[in-house]
């Protein structure tokens, strides 16, 4: 295979990753949601009503001058967090591609996305900031972000495996 299509191949199989990771990170936060707290339910509710990607929804229609329903903010909400999954399953692709062992690759990928993207950018532009949310919100992100780093890595080491992912 010529190196381009190697890269983009590459790419393909860290987008495929990624976007199956992103489902493996919903069912471990709907998992932690079922157990956690009413009380936290609730101040998670006061701080960020409708969640974090109704917020993230609403505020990028807003950049667009647009006003919109908490249904389409819940719509783009949701296709931020696919988009990104699957950005940070080529970006773990692409660090196993490079030599990382890759179920190293997934978790660390995952950890720096939680650590990154949702305390960092996520606090800072679309939502409250992080110390506004109860614990209980974190620990449920921070599961959320091993359960896709697991995932990935275990997907990126079967791609490895196969010979469909090599450097």
């Amino acid at each position: 295979m010529k190196k381009q299509s190697s890269v983009v191949w590459g790419i393909s199989i860290g987008a495929a990753i990624g976007y199956g990771a992103s489902w493996a990170m919903d069912w471990a936060t709907g998992w932690y949601l079922e157990r956690q707290s009413e009380t936290s339910k609730r101040r998670e509710q006061e701080v960020a009503p409708g969640g974090a990607p109704v917020l993230a929804g609403r505020k990028l229609a807003g950049w667009m001058g647009r006003e919109i329903s908490d249904e389409e903010a819940a719509r783009i909400g949701f296709v931020v967090h696919r988009s990104l999954g699957v950005a940070y399953g080529i970006t773990a692709a692409a660090f196993a591609r490079a030599g990382a062992p890759p179920l190293r690759a997934g978790i660390a990928t995952g950890a720096a996305a939680f650590v990154l993207v949702d305390e960092g950018v996520v606090g800072t532009l679309f939502t409250p900031p992080p110390w506004a949310y109860p614990i209980e919100s974190h620990l449920r992100g921070a599961i959320g972000h091993l359960a896709y780093g697991v995932a990935a890595g275990t997907m990126l080491a079967s791609a490895h495996r196969l010979g469909v992912l090599s450097p």
